[in-house]
């Protein structure tokens, strides 16, 4: 069977056998697959969440061709029929060369563009870090499994340590490649680790020539809204409806300590945090505290399963757009389980409050 290499070898034969004509395009990806296929292929992009489709081909021979204009790379993704998934590139102005098989299409071999091979390296030493981080959390888990809290409290501060280096690192390196598309794709694609004051710099930084880049646009994007809903601002003010339809203005809820808890039935961590969420309004709710969940559910019967079963007992809305949700939006929210705290008067506290820290910051303000 052919090996990936001989099948880069293969596309870029079928590239130079194209015929002669004014090329109306600047990039191409001249693509083969191994194995037994022969469907089509697809490109797409991602905007705002959304799949955008851009081109598809047959797939003949194995071997496929796309060509397009683009003028700064950018993450694109091709996938086949008969397969969900999605392997993705950065396309720019060049010939590129993409070799996958039918079995493990996600990873391909992708030649002739800088950008991707930035990108390689750039997640050669991310693996680094995260690397350690997954030794580090095998040994907390042992460590609890063994209820040594000793250990639990090193093992969490190195992983704590480790986390706070690779977070550095990413920032570090867009700010020493302030030219590099890459560099704004790696920190937007990192933004909920950060808040304005981390992002603000490196946005400010990059070089005039990818100020058209999406995801310098995005990333710019996402600190004016950061400011605009940093602690001391007021609350952005917004309307969504409640499980019987009726909307609910989040400024009609003021006038208690207000927590705005953005979740969704489909995640993990937020329902794991749940219990705390539950624990701290039987305890805060007589004095002072209410909740208002916002759910980024798409399947309203799940949305309202999760809450019965979790025994959410306070307001509730959702607009069933999963990431689209229009408040989380207005919140720059790109990551759940996330909240703000808001006080009587409807300014932003506090945010990202989770376990003790949640219930810590309600006894500051309310009392025990």
């Amino acid at each position: 069977m052919r090996n990936i290499f001989a099948l880069i070898m293969a596309a870029a034969v079928f590239f130079s056998c194209s015929g002669p004509g004014t090329k109306d395009y600047n990039f191409a990806v001249n693509g083969t697959i191994e194995g037994d296929y022969s469907g089509k292929a697809f490109l797409y992009k991602r905007e705002s969440g959304e799949w955008i489709a851009l081109d598809s081909v047959q797939v003949e021979n194995n071997a496929f061709r796309f060509e397009g204009n683009i003028d700064l790379p950018e993450v694109y993704y091709i996938s086949i029929e008969g397969q969900n998934r999605f392997a993705s590139f950065f396309a720019e102005q060049s010939e590129i060369t993409f070799a996958a098989s039918t079995a493990d299409f996600g990873k391909p071999v992708i030649t002739g563009s800088v950008a991707q091979a930035e990108y390689d390296a750039y997640n050669a030493e991310v693996a680094v870090y995260e690397d350690q981080l997954g030794e580090i959390w095998g040994r907390i888990k042992a460590a609890r499994d063994e209820e040594n809290t000793e250990v639990v409290a090193q093992e969490e501060a190195a992983y704590d340590e480790v986390d706070a280096q690779m977070k550095d690192f990413i920032l570090d390196n867009a700010m020493e490649k302030n030219a590099s598309v890459v560099a704004a794709y790696t920190v937007l694609r990192n933004a909920y680790y950060y808040d304005e004051t981390d992002l603000e710099p490196v946005v400010n930084n990059f070089d005039p020539s990818i100020d058209s880049s999406i995801y310098v646009v995005k990333l710019a994007e996402r600190v004016s809204i950061l400011k605009s809903v940093a602690v001391g601002q007021p609350a952005v003010d917004f309307s969504m409806e409640d499980p019987e339809g009726n909307p609910v203005q989040l400024s009609s809820l003021y006038g208690k300590y207000l927590l705005v808890d953005f979740w969704a039935s489909w995640c993990g961590p937020c329902r794991m945090e749940n219990p705390n969420v539950v624990a701290a309004y039987k305890d805060f709710s007589e004095k002072g505290f209410d909740i208002l969940g916002v759910s980024f559910d798409k399947s309203k019967d799940k949305w309202l399963e999760a809450v019965e079963a979790d025994e959410l007992t306070w307001h509730h809305v959702s607009d069933l757009k999963g990431w689209g949700n229009e408040a989380g939006k207005l919140y720059a929210v790109n990551s759940i389980p996330a909240n703000i705290l808001l006080d009587p008067e409807g300014t932003i506290i506090a945010k990202n409050l989770r376990g003790e820290d949640l219930r810590a910051k309600l006894a500051e303000v309310l009392g025990e």
